[in-house]
């Protein structure tokens, strides 16, 4: 599992990709990156997701995003990394606090045909 926390942006990109592509890397990799810390996200963020999410489908694992915020799901729609309607997975993960949004579960089969779960 990768968290990242804060902003996703330009002026963290090169840092985020090398941390997702390190965890995406192997042979069919399942990887889980949690989101739902992110407060900003854009396109220059994003790019790493997308990024990894395709090397995870070319490599035929799995991938697992966490989101909660309603603008990272936008930008996380906008770069076709979200099903058009996203469900919330109530109790996917335990949390000490109740979030601020639902948090959303997106599940990416190996061919990366996002579907949401509950």
């Amino acid at each position: 599992m990768v968290t990242a926390a804060g902003e996703l942006d330009i002026a963290t990109a090169v840092h985020t990709d090398a941390i997702f592509t390190a965890a995406s890397s192997g042979a069919q990799p399942d990887v889980v990156i949690d989101l739902r810390q992110v407060t900003f996200l854009d396109c220059a963020g994003a790019r790493p997701v997308a990024t990894a999410a395709r090397r995870i489908r070319e490599a035929g694992g799995s991938l697992t995003l966490l989101a909660e915020h309603p603008m990272v799901l936008k930008v996380l729609r906008l770069h076709h990394l979200t099903p058009d309607r996203a469900s919330s997975a109530e109790g996917a993960v335990p949390a000490q606090h109740p979030p601020a949004y639902p948090p959303v579960v997106l599940r990416c089969n190996h061919r990366c045909g996002l579907r949401s779960e509950r």
